[in-house]
Order: C-alpha cells, then sequence, then structure tokens
C-alpha cells in the first residue's frame, strides 16, 4: 500500500511496509531494562499520531519515503506540514494507510484494543 503526496509540484510516494517498520525499529527501538525492542510502531509512533504529534507525523512520512523513489527530503516534508490546509485529514490519511498495510495492521488493532481496555477501566 503507497500513499502519494504532491510536494512543491513533485509527486511522492510512501510506503508503510515491512522495510518502513525495520527502519524504525532500527532509529527508534524501546529500551526495557537494557534489551533494545522493536516496538517504535506500536509504543512510540502510533499513540503520537493519534495525538497529533506534529514531529512524529514528519518523521513517519520521512521514514516511509525511504524505500521509494524519488526521495523527499525532511526539510521538504517539513514544509509541506507546516503549509498544509487540511493537517487533521494529513493525520487521518497516514493513520488509514497504516491500518490498511499489513506492516501496521496488527500494531493499530493492539493500540485500539489498548485504548478500549483503558476506557473500560476508568
Amino acid at each position: 500500500i503507497k500513499m502519494e503526496l504532491t510536494i512543491n509540484g513533485k509527486q511522492y510516494e510512501f510506503k508503510f511496509g515491512t522495510k518502513f517498520v525495520r527502519e524504525l525499529d532500527k532509529l527508534f527501538p524501546i529500551m526495557q531494562e537494557g534489551i533494545a525492542f522493536g516496538m517504535g510502531l506500536s509504543a512510540k509512533f502510533i499513540p503520537e499520531l493519534k495525538s497529533a504529534n506534529i514531529n512524529a507525523l514528519a518523521t513517519i512520512l520521512y521514514i516511509a519515503n525511504r524505500t521509494e523513489s524519488p526521495k523527499v527530503s525532511q526539510g521538504d516534508i517539513d514544509d509541506f506540514i507546516d503549509e498544509c490546509e487540511d493537517i487533521e485529514k494529513l493525520f487521518e490519511d497516514v493513520l488509514k494507510e497504516l491500518s490498511e498495510s499489513n506492516a501496521g495492521k496488527m500494531a493499530m488493532k493492539m493500540i485500539e484494543e489498548r485504548v478500549k481496555k483503558a476506557e473500560r477501566n476508568n
């Protein structure tokens, strides 16, 4: 599953697949008792995207484009986000792409179940 965005008049693709998750895990390991776990998507980025963290959105888009061609710079992504007229839709689109990709589907489901359980316990 690929998402396309036009940035500075040029079409870029963003893929939320296994390579994307591998890169996230490598760059953002979750440390517990001195052991690095590859849970960057479920433990860090999905919750941050759901809470509208702009930095998380910019990082996710940058990494999702790393396996594609042409490549877009982090600066161009940042500018695109700053100038985006419907930032809520951009967050929704990224979360939708994650929930539909095999690499993100289970992580999204796990986060949603965790949220529902927390709501029941409150």
